[in-house]
């Protein structure tokens, strides 16, 4: 088609009047760098041309995966669910396969000595057999039933399916598991005990005045089980969280509107559920705009005023991906709430050609593309057989969620089963980013065992272990039992060990 006929075909369908009306000086305009589209153009060029929305937004340079990675990356203070789409199924990721003979994974090892690289696999092609079984959530730093069991900042996986089984095991003591509980708008992280029929108890393991007490049923529902941990460790000690015992009786009962088209209510109960203020949501705008790039993403006080008091459509793009990201909702959602027509659109993908589609993960960082592919049943053993569902949501906020500047297969350890914790948070660790840069250790003179960084090192006979470490007169003193304080393993550094670089983020299975 032209885009005389394609102007032609917007006016048909929509009205030569309507936001959703193509120009037919379009090319002129682009040429010119005059033409900035607006979501109900695209919409339009998407129905016209049967190819999907997110591609057509792609090829203007908004890519809807920045939607989930900067989610992940925005600190907050209460704890958000977070949007696990994943909006560009034809992108490709890397992809591995089990070495032949790989060593025995009951010790801690390099994950290069276990997977080997294949060639790229587009995301479609991954998650076919595999429908969705987790919700994501992010831990708000002032969350206070959450700690010390979860970091704050962590991103945990929680699992619906196991939610009645882990409820009728609590007996009369503080349940084993973590539980994603809603209350009101809210969302906390935290352990349970029922000191009544109806009555639930939410508290946090350490802390004996973080509690809430909930009557099921009366605006709380239990969503899940927490059953995996993306922790990022700081520098030196973890993040000092304030815990306010005021925080626990704050019973904001605004809940997400039931109909999705009155937009203006379901900003305002989403801005809600965030906790933010027009002034605090503001200001992480302009992050959102730095790291994009693109002035157009910070979005004033005012203009976020206007989106919950205002009749006005949604228009431009840049906005509403920062709505997305500030109040921690998926972009379909959103439309849908503002009565767009998004469900009948295109469905035809654009050629690689025209888009990028690795996204901040290049292949040639991690692997050979033109690596042989292995049998398909082998590569998803250790993966998928393991965590039963990849967040390839995740995929290109890997660099922020660990600290390192970029990842690779170098940087990673898998931590076996059978391992002896040297450190609280090693508790069902299952692979390490370690920083190889960062080779003297520290020690914080003031912090607790559990605040101290942690170090990989590699011992004379091949071996590696993390722990604590303190390097004095060239000797390495490695904190062993977190249960034993003052139990140490000496050893001569360069000669008996050596540092291979400080633990930057733990990914840990929680049950």
């Amino acid at each position: 088609m032209t885009i005389y006929r394609v102007s032609v075909r917007s006016a048909e369908l929509f009205g030569k009047s309507s936001p959703y009306f193509i120009p037919q000086g379009l090319y002129f305009q682009i040429t010119k760098n005059a033409f900035i589209p607006t979501i109900q153009q695209l919409i339009a060029l998407s129905k016209i041309s049967n190819i999907c929305l997110v591609d057509w937004l792609a090829v203007f340079g908004f890519r809807l995966d920045d939607i989930p990675r900067l989610q992940l990356l925005m600190t907050r203070r209460r704890t958000v669910l977070l949007d696990s789409s994943v909006y560009d199924p034809e992108a490709w990721i890397p992809w591995f396969a089990e070495r032949q003979n790989p060593p025995p994974q009951s010790s801690i090892v390099p994950l290069g000595q276990l997977l080997a690289p294949q060639s790229p696999r587009r995301i479609k092609n991954l998650s076919a057999d595999d429908p969705r079984k987790f919700r994501y959530a992010k831990v708000g730093q002032q969350d206070p039933y959450a700690f010390p069991t979860l970091g704050p900042g962590s991103i945990v996986r929680v699992n619906e399916l196991r939610t009645a089984d882990c409820l009728r095991s609590i007996g009369e003591g503080i349940s084993e598991n973590v539980f994603l509980v809603k209350y009101g708008s809210r969302f906390h992280c935290g352990h349970l005990t029922w000191p009544g029929r109806e009555r639930v108890l939410l508290c946090s393991a350490a802390f004996p005045f973080a509690q809430m007490e909930l009557v099921r049923g009366r605006n709380v529902r239990i969503l899940g089980v927490v059953d995996a941990e993306i922790r990022r460790l700081s520098s030196g000690a973890e993040t000092k969280t304030s815990i306010d015992p005021l925080h626990t009786a704050d019973k904001d009962t605004a809940s997400l509107p039931r109909n999705r088209a009155q937009l203006q209510q379901f900003i305002r109960s989403a801005r809600a559920t965030a906790g933010l203020s027009f002034r605090e949501a503001s200001s992480m705008s302009r992050d959102i705009a730095l790291n994009l790039s693109d002035d157009a993403y910070f979005a004033a006080p005012g203009t976020l005023s206007d989106y919950e008091n205002q009749t006005s459509p949604l228009r431009h793009i840049q906005k509403l991906i920062s709505l997305c990201i500030l109040y921690s909702v998926d972009f379909w959602s959103l439309l849908r709430a503002g009565g767009l027509p998004v469900d009948s659109l295109g469905t035809v993908a654009i050629h690689d050609e025209f888009v990028d589609r690795t996204g901040f993960i290049r292949p040639s960082q991690l692997f050979n593309t033109s690596a042989p592919r292995a049998d398909s049943q082998a590569s998803r053993s250790t993966c998928l057989n393991e965590w039963g569902e990849l967040p390839v949501f995740a995929r290109n906020a890997l660099s922020g969620l660990t600290g390192l500047k970029s990842v690779s297969m170098s940087d990673i350890y898998w931590v076996g089963r059978n391992q002896t914790p040297t450190h609280p948070h090693l508790a069902g660790a299952r692979l390490l980013f370690v920083n190889r840069r960062v080779k003297t250790p520290q020690r914080l003179v003031a912090g607790t065992a559990s605040e101290q960084p942690l170090y990989m090192i590699l011992q004379r006979d091949g071996t590696y272990l993390c722990a604590t470490v303190e390097l004095r007169d060239g000797l390495l003193k490695i904190h062993k039992h977190p249960a034993q304080p003052h139990t140490f393993l000496h050893l001569k550094n360069g000669i008996d060990a050596e540092i291979i670089g400080m633990v930057t983020a733990i990914v840990r299975r929680l049950s």
